[in-house]
């Protein structure tokens, strides 16, 4: 069953996506684009250090979130949120 609004006419109006997802769905979404953000983030930091104590750090922070971020991924690839494909 999916969520409609009603127009002043009387005429059924599908609710829009961001309105259907609930507060747990755009919490899980939220997370994924912050780690991905993230990733950018470590990526770039990665590629500007030249010490092999910063390179081994950013190396496992690396890891670290993008084991999050494939967590987040599959969640949303479950819920529907996002496409397969993705």
């Amino acid at each position: 069953m999916t969520a409609t609004a009603y127009a002043p006419q009387g005429k059924p109006k599908k609710a829009s996506k961001r309105q259907e997802l609930s507060r747990e769905d755009m919490m899980i979404l939220s997370t994924l684009e912050m780690l991905k953000k993230d990733l950018a983030r470590i990526h770039q930091a990665l590629d500007a250090v030249t010490d092999p104590d910063l390179i081994d750090s950013f190396v496992y922070e690396l890891s670290a979130v993008n084991k999050r971020y494939t967590f987040y991924l599959q969640m949303c690839k479950q819920k529907g949120l996002i496409s397969a494909m993705f």
